[in-house]
């Protein structure tokens, strides 16, 4: 039993060495990316890797860091968590990775936070939203999101006070990010005197909702609130519930916010629909109309997920910058800086802020009125 505390305790000694360790500039400066580059949620996930890179290159056209090249390197999780931990490992054991940017979706984070955690390495999230990703021992998981307390709060002010519903139908699928919100939502709706409440799951990927759905018809609610994690899921939701002659209120999660898999998707059954997001109408925010141009210039089309991965990644090189001041960086130094982000201005047109958790302060929840091909930014909620 001794020796075996006494090994346990040299590899926590080697770990936190590794965790501390600074390397000389010169060797290299990457960053990592952890997202779901392939399957349902590739879309916005190249959404988010084109924007960050869009940020390493004009970093790059300035002279990188203390003349070093950043260069970012993609971590495919698949949206499978057990492929989220390999990235993780892969990304730790690369003295040279100072930074992620991601992951962008809960479970994932969830299933690496402590290897992450344990190697002292940062990451910044763009999207993933369950409260208990910032409530660990660990401190280098940030967010530029607002939580699901927050969402949760606003989405049920949101169908209260904005669709004025009485009766409610939640479906959501069964992983961390999803069924964590349903239940927020349901929380605030009944806190808000909405106690009719149907409350039912779903299978993601399985194309074909209409056993559930068939329920909610049954059920006659006025808000459909359909929780799940992809557009592609969404577009099939909202369009057999046209199919089966649901009347209620198509209220999609941010996963929705996808012009091609979910408006296109639906062959028109979206038409008024809404969806909520964590990033608001970037075409009306002056600051943003660089970073626009240049992605729609060599990228295309532009949802919500690419401008929180540019302010993040942003955020994160000048974390890197100022660690690399005297010539020497370590993670550990990184780490530190991030904590004491304090009103960085970007293009996100509120100035972000972490709190001791890595919270972003002030977060909100912007909701999208699905009209023609558009989303259109109808409300701003703030749980007020």
């Amino acid at each position: 039993m001794k020796k075996l505390f006494v090994l346990l305790f040299v590899a926590l000694l080697l770990s936190l060495g590794q965790t501390a360790m600074a390397n000389d500039v010169s060797k290299g400066i990457k960053v990592g990316n952890a997202g779901s580059f392939t399957g349902d949620a590739a879309a916005p996930c190249m959404e988010i890797y084109n924007s960050a890179q869009i940020a390493i290159d004009e970093w790059n056209a300035k002279g990188g860091i203390k003349g070093q090249k950043i260069e970012q390197v993609m971590g495919d999780d698949a949206l499978d968590p057990a492929q989220g931990i390999t990235v993780a490992r892969k990304f730790t054991s690369d003295d040279l990775i100072y930074g992620v940017v991601g992951p962008p979706v809960s479970h994932i984070a969830q299933a690496s936070l402590n290897i992450y955690g344990e190697a002292g390495l940062a990451c910044i999230t763009t999207a993933a939203s369950k409260p208990e990703l910032t409530e660990s021992p660990f401190k280098h998981f940030f967010r530029v999101n607002a939580r699901n307390d927050a969402h949760g709060l606003n989405c049920a002010l949101f169908i209260k006070n904005n669709l004025k519903a009485k009766k409610v139908a939640v479906l959501n699928e069964k992983v961390a990010y999803c069924e964590n919100l349903a239940q927020k939502t349901i929380e605030e709706l009944k806190k808000l005197g909405i106690k009719d409440i149907m409350n039912d799951t779903i299978v993601a990927g399985s194309k074909d909702y209409s056993a559930v759905l068939t329920k909610v018809k049954a059920y006659k609610p006025d808000v459909l609130f359909f929780v799940a994690t992809a557009a592609p899921d969404q577009a099939i939701g909202v369009r057999q519930a046209k199919e089966l002659g649901i009347k209620a209120v198509f209220f999609g999660t941010e996963g929705a916010r996808d012009k091609k898999d979910f408006i296109e998707a639906s062959e028109g059954a979206a038409e008024g629909a809404y969806v909520y997001h964590f990033s608001p109408d970037i075409y009306a925010i002056k600051e943003a109309a660089p970073y626009v141009k240049a992605y729609e210039t060599k990228y295309g089309s532009l949802s919500g997920f690419g401008p929180p991965a540019y302010e993040a990644m942003n955020i994160l090189l000048t974390a890197i910058d100022q660690a690399a001041k005297d010539g020497d960086i370590s993670r550990k130094e990184v780490m530190t800086n991030l904590s004491a982000v304090k009103n960085y201005k970007g293009i996100l047109g509120f100035p972000v802020s972490f709190d001791a958790k890595g919270d972003l302060l002030g977060g909100a929840t912007y909701i999208f009125k699905v009209k023609g091909k558009e989303f259109e930014q109808v409300a701003i909620l703030t749980g007020k």
